[in-house]
């Protein structure tokens, strides 16, 4: 399509503003940055550097034992009244290092000129100046700063010093001393080599543990922040609200009775005691096992739902019990051995044991919950397709407000904690509200999700979704707690079945009945839900804000919380390594191909079983290619952890740096280069291996 010459004079004109207003941008940006050249030509400054990149450039790798040795020739102070000199020492033969001094005689405040000989060649020497009395006064050399200077290749050098001005000595005869450092035995690693070395180890580990601990976790939270495989997944909302509002009673039944049960697990094996509360929790498995093989034949034609209830439970007891019981093997194990392999195996398996015997409760509470939700769900789930569309609206209603208020309640006990953080329960009830005036709309106007205009069911969501945030801000006072950080008040003012909550929870509570309620009445129980998208959203949030999380601010706040040393350099870099690996493996899944998956699910393939059988195999390989890159990556990651007290060679080269050691710096960056090189080409050999 031509363009008319008023269009394209428009167009050009255009163009140059663009090009002019970013080259103010940019000129701006320079100014703000403050690019100064005349800085670096400064003397001192280039001086500096030049001082700084030799010592770096020059690491103390090595180091040898040396021995001075002094070699001497008297001066005569004020030449003799006839004006000959006295003559000079002759040149010696044999290997014994001398000098020469020129002239023999010389007034305070002349200059001479020392020869030396037979000395090491490129070491380091002095010269001291000996009067009668036998004290020795160090001669700078002219033309050269500090007090030593280096010998010429040959062994040999020529310098000049000044005569001293010493009263009284006029006619005495005093001496010059030429003292040379000469190498004795052969070269070995220095000292702060083998600090190095010892703090490069502990860095590679605490790279590769933090690196193995973050698989897992990443590789999970990949599915779920993978759009291809979630976006497909859907779910009744009956079903999602009944599953929600059985969390919270799942996770008190699992951290009252299930956790005592993998207590007595732990306690069995570790030797400890049993208590009142394992004896229970004991026979709770005994009659979950006794139940589930009594399960009558009309209940597994009947769908075999009662069954599948009674085994999930069992599965849970028993999963929970083997979980204490592996605890308490690991606690015993751990009391085993003190020194040696042994030793370092024992701490290791005894450090796990302890970590899950401290997290029963919450794995408990964990699996209560999901467990007596799955139940719940299996249960329910003929009844909530039977019922008649008043029933489903009412319903949906009921357990809408529920669950609505145990979200918005689990969001504000977050919110609580930090000022900014406060800022979640508007941003959930935001999400809460967004369906409702699209809701509202299709109901009078008699529409569906398809057939609806969908600009205005889009304008509807923003302005319920900027209202619900509007109005929950304002009543929850979050403008008050980010301005002035101030927090809600922790203190119980509100009973709500026998518990006593702080008012803030309360509102948050409320507010979440009150949106749920009205979503889930407009919507009812048959309605589906796109579980699949808000979890991928959550998840994609969630790594997104750990990724912007610099390591070098988790490092400190771990350092406060456990210490300057490794382990919290571990804790930092496993935290960031989630976030960035589950990144990187969830873009690993979408780009899979769709083949193996379409045919997976054409023979009748749930979720689970089409990951396993079309995922999984392939994506090993990228997954290994990035694993390995991120250890390369926490490695060099780990040297500034380092700096903030996170352990590794970091640490060390921190140090060295802030006592302007700089050949011991040099050190610590030489093994870094070493280390990271190494680990590039074992890399890049693991994976063409395996691609």
């Amino acid at each position: 399509m031509n363009q008319t010459p008023s269009r394209l004079a428009l167009r050009r004109l255009l163009i140059i503003i663009a090009v002019a207003a970013g080259f103010i941008i940019f000129s701006y940006g320079w100014t703000v940055t403050e690019i100064n050249l005349a800085r670096p030509q400064e003397p001192i400054r280039q001086q500096n550097v030049g001082n700084a990149l030799r010592e770096l450039l020059s690491p103390n790798v090595f180091e040898q034992d040396y021995s001075i040795i002094n070699a001497t020739t008297p001066i005569v102070m004020n030449c003799p009244a006839d004006g000959s000199p006295p003559a000079e020492a002759p040149q010696q033969t044999g290997d014994q290092p001398y000098i020469i001094v020129t002239p023999t005689c010389a007034r305070s405040g002349e200059t001479v000129t020392v020869q030396g000989y037979n000395f090491y060649p490129d070491s380091l020497a002095r010269i001291n100046w000996i009067d009668n009395s036998g004290e020795r006064r160090i001669r700078q050399v002219a033309g050269v700063e500090g007090d030593n200077f280096i010998t010429e290749g040959d062994g040999t050098f020529t310098v000049q010093i000044e005569v001293p001005r010493i009263r009284g000595s006029a006619d005495q005869t005093h001496a010059v001393e030429a003292q040379g450092r000469f190498p004795v035995g052969l070269p070995r690693l220095s000292n702060t080599t083998g600090l190095v070395i010892e703090k490069m180890i502990e860095t590679i580990f605490l790279a590769l543990i933090a690196t193995s601990i973050s698989i897992l976790p990443s590789a999970i939270l990949s599915f779920f922040a993978a759009h291809n495989l979630m976006r497909p997944v859907r779910m009744s909302l009956g079903n999602l609200l009944m599953s929600i509002v059985l969390l919270p009673v799942g996770w008190v039944i699992g951290t009252r009775l299930l956790a005592p049960l993998a207590t007595l697990g732990a306690n069995l094996v570790s030797g400890a005691g049993l208590t009142t509360a394992s004896g229970a929790a004991l026979l709770l498995l005994f009659g979950a096992v006794t139940s589930s093989r009594a399960a009558t034949t009309a209940t597994i034609e009947n769908g075999g739902r009662v069954r599948a209830a009674l085994n999930t439970l069992l599965v849970t007891l028993v999963f929970i019990f083997a979980f204490g019981l592996i605890g308490g093997l690991g606690i015993l194990v751990g009391r085993l051995f003190d020194t040696g392999v042994l030793g370092y195996v024992s701490n290791f398996v005894g450090t796990v044991g302890e970590l899950m015997r401290l997290t029963i409760p919450l794995i408990a509470g964990i699996a209560g919950a999901f467990a007596l939700s799955s139940v719940g769900t299996s249960l329910t789930l003929d009844g909530l397709k039977k019922l008649d569309t008043t029933s489903a609206h009412v319903l949906g209603g009921v357990l809408g407000a529920i669950a609505g208020a145990i979200v918005m309640a689990l969001v504000g006990l977050i919110g609580m904690q930090a000022a900014w953080l406060g800022l979640l329960p508007p941003f959930a009830a935001a999400s809460l509200a967004s369906g409702l005036l699209p809701g509202l709309y299709r109901r009078l106007t008699g529409t569906t999700p398809r057939t609806a205009n969908r600009s205005i069911v889009t304008a509807l969501s923003w302005i319920g979704s900027i209202a619900a945030f509007v109005l929950t801000a304002a009543l929850l006072r979050v403008d008050q707690a980010v301005i002035a950080g101030t927090l809600p008040s922790q203190e119980p003012a509100v009973n709500l079945l026998g518990m006593g909550i702080p008012l803030y929870i309360a509102e948050t509570l409320l507010i979440g009945a009150v949106l749920g309620g009205i979503m889930g009445a407009l919507s009812g129980t048959k309605a589906a839900f796109p579980l699949g998208e808000i979890l991928y959203n959550i998840t994609r949030t969630v790594l997104n804000a750990l990724r912007s999380i610099e390591p070098l601010i988790m490092g400190l706040v771990f350092v406060i919380w456990v210490g300057i040393g490794p382990f919290a350099g571990v804790l930092a870099l496993t935290l960031h390594s989630i976030a960035s690996l589950g990144k990187l493996y969830s873009e690993q899944i979408e780009s899979i191909d769709t083949g193996p998956i379409e045919a997976l699910q054409s023979t009748g393939a749930n979720w689970i079983q089409t990951i396993m059988y079309a995922v999984v195999p392939q994506i090993i390989p990228p997954y290994i290619a990035f694993t390995m890159y991120r250890w390369d990556i926490n490695v060099r990651m780990s040297t500034i952890i380092g700096f903030v007290g996170g352990g590794g060679v970091g640490f060390l080269l921190q140090q060295q740096i802030n006592l302007l050691r700089y050949r011991d710096a040099g050190v610590a960056v030489l093994a870094i280069a070493i280390v990271v090189s190494i680990l590039d080409y074992a890399s890049a050999s693991i994976r063409e291996r395996v691609i």
